[in-house]
């Protein structure tokens, strides 16, 4: 089976590919799998070291910017149309896989050209400009949240499955690995992450929440630009925190974690709910459609999440969410088994059940 998997920019778009693309080379079936992205984006780093092959071609954005980087992105974007002509020419694949960001748009218009099967994921609540104006050319549109079937009214084909998450997320149960992270046991442990990139917001809650809280542990995820500060600001009680810029075994700390502080995008709250974390969540306010505060909607509704708006967030407002939780163990039991009742954990398997299925 040769199958070619358009995926790029963001860990959100290239992680739900890999871990389908995993899915399928452990099949009996076996798979010849060929990545198409862009040399700027974190598929770049993440797809050879699965152990994949990828191909480069030229995109850039379009959405959020001035007239004249539109223009000019927009021919970009031409640019790799061709490009990826003559890379699906070459490599004839069975299907092809699109999961969204503007990396994909010219694989999936090149693949529709060239008449290929298409299939394409969705990964948020509300879907992408990518994927919104690619869903006529797919066969099937994989959804990672139900109410994205909302925006893609009148197009046949709709699965809603889940985002396909990483082996070791689900395989990470709810051991725990306090130790790991010099953390002691008996005492709970919060774990900070604001994405690959940190969130300064989040941080600096943390930071004050921390400072007033001497029994809280914590895991921290910074991102590079608040490594330093971060520290700076927590001082001599670093030695209860683990403070990193990225953390690469992220699955170890959601076992480490009595509950967590994070932004919303789709692939922290399908793992969030995955691992069962009751989690306070602030949506990033500036991401496109308002998409963070409807992927955490889905969790708060469902009883396993908190949402604080970005703007509300502070040492208090945080204090006024944790504190009744870190009190009441049975108020984390109620919200762990809220987030087992709506987790789907079985994304992967299904997407690749039906890919085979379409591909041959």
């Amino acid at each position: 089976m040769r199958i070619v998997f358009a995926a790029g920019g963001t860990g959100g778009h290239i992680l739900p590919a890999l871990s389908v693309a995993d899915e399928l080379r452990a099949r009996p079936s076996g798979l010849e799998a060929l990545f198409i992205g862009t040399r700027s984006g974190l598929e770049a780093r993440l797809v050879p070291a699965a152990g994949y092959e990828i191909r480069f071609i030229s995109a850039k954005g379009v959405r959020g910017k001035g007239i004249t980087v539109r223009i000019r992105n927009t021919g970009s974007i031409a640019v790799g149309l061709f490009q990826s002509l003559g890379i699906i020419r070459r490599f004839k694949p069975d299907l092809v896989f699109g999961s969204g960001g503007y990396a994909s748009a010219a694989v999936v218009l090149a693949a529709s050209l060239l008449r290929r099967k298409v299939v394409i994921q969705e990964q948020n609540s509300i879907p992408g400009l990518t994927n919104r104006l690619l869903a006529r050319f797919a066969r099937r549109i994989y959804l990672g949240f139900e109410k994205a079937a909302g925006r893609f009214k009148g197009r046949g084909g709709l699965m809603v499955t889940g985002n396909p998450l990483r082996t070791e997320i689900l395989a990470s149960g709810r051991l725990d690995s306090r130790a790991e992270f010099g953390l002691a046991a008996g005492r709970p442990v919060l774990l900070v992450f604001g994405g690959s990139q940190g969130a300064h917001t989040l941080n600096a809650a943390a930071a004050g929440y921390l400072l007033a809280h001497p029994d809280v542990q914590a895991i921290i995820q910074t991102g590079e630009q608040d490594h330093e500060w971060m520290r700076e600001q927590l001082g001599l009680q670093g030695a209860r925190c683990y403070i990193r810029p990225y953390i690469g075994n992220m699955h170890r700390a959601y076992g480490a974690a009595t509950a967590g502080l994070a932004r919303a995008g789709a692939l922290s709250v399908s793992e969030i709910a995955a691992v069962a974390l009751p989690s306070i969540l602030v949506p990033y306010p500036h991401a496109a459609d308002n998409h963070q505060f409807y992927n955490a909607s889905f969790l708060a509704d469902a009883g396993g999440a908190v949402i604080i708006a970005d703007s509300d967030l502070n040492k208090d407002t945080l204090a006024a969410a944790l504190d009744p939780l870190f009190a009441d163990p049975a108020a984390l039991s109620s919200m762990r088994r809220s987030l087992e009742r709506v987790a789907r954990r079985d994304a992967a398997k299904r997407i690749a059940d039906d890919m085979l299925t379409i591909a041959s």
